[in-house]
């Protein structure tokens, strides 16, 4: 090994000596990604070498990204498969024996090829064939930005122990913000019983609030119960387990107020699919606490409303009506319990509900019931968003997967948005 290291160094010296580029060496290779609305997406790489005269006269011009697309499902404009980008948008520094190549963020899965199938990215250098690299040749850290300044850790209550990852924003020195606001996310049905880094990264819920620069906490868990299915509320043992997770949500942000970290009265509710449901749970649970909510897309578990046909006409807002007058699960300090529902509170506290026209996998339907099911009861601050298929492929998502209606919710602080309508309550 020894005589090794001692022929690359007199090789180094020789080329030294005739004025030539060492030979490039590539130890190391991070890369910097951030948390897209399809996956991970590449930000920049850093590329770490044995000598750092051998990335001496390189250009932007010299390196070149295939396989790089944005991050939608479908290109907006023409409604196909997200073509390459044109213009890679690549920079690059260096600092001693590290080459930082930034460029225009693209999709970390790669091209992809139908809905299933991706294409993997390749940097390619035209000056130096050694620095033309590819996703199998990151070898070093992978960061992600907000992700890696999160919190994680795990919390026991109920006699059930859940992982969670929570941000909580910092000022300008680096300290944390103090009696911040709070939004947790519920998780959908298809990062349901998944690790805490599925559940953080399928969508932007962590990231959206920090990315804008607002100073709010951002909190997830792991729920590792099966999906609980349509019609969930047939189910009592499903429906148990889903009061339990938010009993143990609810005691965890009430150690962060106790600490100081977040403010108990502003407190925000949001999730997608299953996790609309779970939003919906959750406020039956606990009305009182919550400043408001945000049930995406939602699904059923408080009446079956999915893939179940009406017996007579307002058939769903008549059962909601009488459920949302009716009993959730509490825990005692022993065992869960039914415990009634303040119908008072839970009408009084304003929701946002969101969906896409063309969801086939949680139709609007749900949305347009509860909403009309909670009037009847009294509330006069809800507001419904119903995103058309033109809305959603703006997003590049097709209609046959319309279902995705987070992604807009998640990425939208313009006037009148949903986010700029919470955001607005802080």
């Amino acid at each position: 090994m020894r005589t090794g290291k001692l022929l690359l160094t007199a090789a180094i010296l020789a080329a030294v000596s005739c004025g030539q580029r060492p030979e490039t060496v590539v130890e190391n290779v991070d890369i910097f990604t951030s948390v897209g609305d399809n996956g991970l997406m590449v930000d920049a790489l850093e590329v770490t070498v044995q000598d750092a005269r051998s990335l001496k006269g390189l250009t932007p011009s010299d390196f070149d990204i295939i396989n790089n697309v944005a991050g939608g499902f479908i290109d907006p404009v023409t409604g196909e498969a997200p073509a390459e980008f044109a213009d890679d948008g690549i920079s690059i520094s260096r600092k001693g024996k590290v080459l930082r190549i930034e460029a225009k963020p693209f999709n970390m899965a790669g091209r992809s090829e139908g809905y299933f199938r991706h294409i993997p990215w390749e940097l390619r250098c035209a000056a130096d064939s050694t620095l033309s690299l590819g996703a199998a040749d990151v070898n070093g850290q992978q960061h992600i930005a907000v992700i890696d300044d999160c919190i994680k850790g795990s919390f026991t209550f109920a006699g059930i122990t859940r992982e969670y990852m929570l941000h909580l924003p910092k000022d300008a020195e680096g300290n944390y913000i103090l009696n911040v606001p709070l939004m947790v996310w519920q998780i959908g049905g298809g990062e349901y019983d998944k690790d805490l880094m599925t559940a953080a990264t399928a969508n932007r819920c962590l990231v959206s609030l920090a990315t804008e620069g607002i100073p709010c906490a951002a909190l997830v868990f792991a729920i590792a119960n099966p999906n609980y299915s349509y019609s969930a509320s047939l189910y009592p043992e499903k429906i148990e387990l889903i009061d339990r997770n938010n009993a143990l949500q609810m005691a965890f942000i009430d150690s962060l107020v106790a600490e100081g970290k977040v403010d108990g009265n502003r407190l925000f509710c949001a999730g997608a699919s299953s996790g609309g449901g779970c939003t919906m749970r959750f406020m039956m649970q606990f009305p009182d606490r919550f400043k408001a909510a945000v049930p995406c897309c939602a699904m059923d578990p408080i009446v079956p409303i999915h893939r179940v046909e009406e017996k007579y006409d307002g058939q769903f807002v008549d059962d909601l009506v009488a459920a949302f007058q009716g009993k959730v699960y509490k825990w005692n300090g022993d065992a869960m319990e039914p415990a009634d529902i303040d119908t008072e509170a839970f009408v009084r506290l304003p929701m946002y509900f969101v969906h896409a026209a063309s969801d086939q996998t949680c139709k609007l339907t749900s949305s347009l019931v509860y909403t009309e099911a909670r009037k009847r009861l009294g509330a006069t601050q809800d507001r419904l968003r119903i995103y058309s298929d033109e809305e959603m492929q703006a997003y590049g998502i097709p209609p046959m997967i319309a279902h995705f209606s987070w992604v807009p919710l998640l990425d939208d602080y313009s006037e009148g948005s949903v986010m700029r309508w919470m955001t607005g309550l802080f």
